[in-house]
């Protein structure tokens, strides 16, 4: 206790000199505030950023209607390949034919294919 009344004004100079020092130290250091430009220009880069959102989607919509229609050429192609294959196999057929059917086998098979 002796101690305590022998140096109070002491405690009392320290502790009014760290506030004091604080409220320096917190006034001087500069708040970080955003100006009124940069600002401006954060919400002109959003409103990019939603018209390239916007442009993206439209994109990936007229990607998947050409992706459609890709897939019906694509389904038409293996249909002709199909019939090609069936053709050629019919050709074929009619190739064996002819190899070993006589004159008069090969004249009416013209007649009826040509309608002469």
């Amino acid at each position: 206790m002796k101690f305590i009344e022998k140096y109070w004004k002491w405690f009392v100079g320290i502790i009014l000199s760290i506030t004091v020092l604080y409220l320096v130290v917190h006034l001087a250091t500069p708040k970080p505030t955003m100006s009124e430009l940069d600002k401006y220009k954060l919400e002109q880069l959003d409103k990019n950023i939603q018209k390239l959102q916007k442009l993206q989607e439209s994109l990936n919509d007229s990607l998947n209607v050409y992706q459609q229609k890709i897939d019906k050429i694509d389904d038409k192609i293996s249909n002709i390949k199909v019939e090609k294959k069936e053709v050629n196999n019919y050709y074929t057929q009619k190739k064996e034919e002819i190899k070993n059917a006589d004159k008069k086998q090969i004249d009416s098979l013209l007649r009826k294919r040509y309608n002469f």
